[in-house]
């Protein structure tokens, strides 16, 4: 359906049809034609135990037949109970305390406010900046875009920012300061104690950094030690760390969350789209025991950090079911096995396809960025577009991926993410990275490239 069709207001894509989506099965999409599609990006990383679940979709229906919503300012609700249980169980040791926000943006604006209401509560009130990295993503709420450092977002977000700093993304297949692990020392870490001298220590509230960069960087990994030095840093200069796992908590990557690749423990996460498997919307802010108990036992009666439909008891019972499921068919074990499978599989590609410079990743989230030399690691220049093209052909062979432009200090480059969800088979890996390889090919005759 066109724009001139519709009352709806697509805020993209203004010059372009859209496909109808009819149904879901598993894996994958049918729209209104009967094309169909495997879904290569799990609807953006957030699709876990695939469509049309009946025990979902059954739990919601009781749900909302027994009471569909109240307000926080006056009700707690028994499945946010029972979900706050189940996902204190599931995070790490001493983070024991959870409250639930409505997605990936409102989740990491809670947390926030969180971290500077925390300083505040022990007299340290011009603690209110939050460092982020370049080749990030963090949501579309003014504060969040501002921590973002992906270069697409900010170029054509709302103009005023908040005036938080950045420090260089850990991307060793792209390193901004052209060194090599583990001589380098870990520069992309220890420039995080440099940029908290630079900006004073008394201004600087937290770090916030996705385990395991997602879309804005295509599953780029740290190097070993980055996490804990980053944490020894943090501890330093008395900030918090923030654990942001919008897409890589509640077991993409093969454990609970993606932190625990690393022998650290964070001050609070974020993490959202598998909570649900997006049968509803729901995200959740979980803490260290040390917050929690400042805020309790602080001068302030509670602090103002949810929304409307926060601990929404149909979008929690959606939420239980969906991690049950999960629980019972050990589909975050299934995560680390496919996963494994899967690069593996791509990395034979990136063998055959000269255009495939990296495969990287962990569990069911594993990014490809593409190259103009593998030697040097030289991109393909932005204005070839190169990202758009794989997209576009893709989608019109029946896979969806999705990818960003840029390599952390440039425009230039081009990755893309894959995050199936977590019930995806061999079979269906195979099918995924066969219709792939046709779609390089393809793209890569109709650009005359090599």
């Amino acid at each position: 359906m066109t724009q001139e069709e519709s009352h709806l207001f697509q805020v993209t894509g203004w010059n372009q049809s859209y496909r109808m989506a009819a149904y879901g099965k598993g894996i994958f999409l049918f729209d209104t034609e009967g094309k169909r599609y495997l879904d290569g990006i799990g609807g953006t990383h957030t699709i876990t135990i695939g469509h049309g679940v009946s025990e979902v979709a059954d739990a919601m229906a009781e749900q909302a037949r027994k009471v569909s919503f109240v307000h926080k300012a006056q009700f707690n609700n028994e499945p946010q109970e029972r979900l706050a249980t189940i996902v204190a169980e599931m995070a790490p040791e001493g983070m024991n305390h959870v409250c639930f926000v409505t997605g990936g943006s409102t989740a990491n604006e809670m947390a926030l406010q969180m971290a500077q209401y925390y300083h505040m509560e022990r007299g340290n009130k011009t603690k209110h900046k939050i460092i982020g990295r370049w080749h990030s993503y963090h949501g579309r709420t003014i504060a969040t875009l501002s921590i973002s450092g992906n270069l697409f977002v900010r170029r054509t977000g709302p103009l005023s920012h908040l005036d938080f700093p950045h420090i260089q993304a850990p991307h060793c297949y792209q390193c901004p300061y052209s060194l090599s692990h583990p001589t380098c020392k870990l520069a992309c870490a220890t420039e995080l104690a440099r940029t908290i001298e630079q900006e004073g220590p008394d201004t600087i509230a937290a770090f916030i950094a996705e385990p395991i960069i997602g879309g804005a960087g295509s599953g780029i990994v740290p190097p070993a030690g980055y996490y804990e030095k980053i944490r020894e840093i943090c501890d330093e200069y008395d900030i918090l760390l923030i654990s942001e796992e919008v897409i890589t908590g509640f077991g993409r990557t093969g454990k609970n969350f993606g932190i625990e690749h690393w022998d650290v423990t964070p001050d609070i996460i974020t993490a959202t789209k598998a909570l649900s498997s997006g049968y509803a919307p729901i995200g959740a802010v979980i803490v260290r025991e040390q917050l929690h108990d400042t805020f309790v036992n602080g001068k302030r009666q509670g602090i103002p950090t949810f929304v409307t439909y926060s601990g929404h008891p149909v979008s929690c019972a959606a939420a239980i079911a969906v991690q049950e499921y999960i629980a019972k068919h050990d589909l975050i074990k299934r995560c680390a096995v496919m996963g494994d499978y899967l690069k593996k599989e791509l990395q034979k590609l990136a063998e055959r396809e000269p255009l495939i410079g990296d495969v990287r990743g962990k569990g069911l989230l594993v990014g490809i960025e593409f190259v103009a030399d593998r030697e040097s690691h030289q991109p393909y220049p932005r204005r070839m577009k190169l990202t758009e093209q794989i997209i576009g052909t893709a989608l019109n062979n029946g896979l969806i991926i999705r990818g960003r432009f840029g390599t952390g200090t440039q425009v230039d480059g081009d990755h893309i993410l894959i995050s199936p969800p977590f019930i995806i088979t061999k079979e269906e890996c195979d099918e995924l990275v066969a219709t792939l390889e046709v779609t390089i090919k393809q793209v890569r005759h109709s650009l005359n490239l090599r």
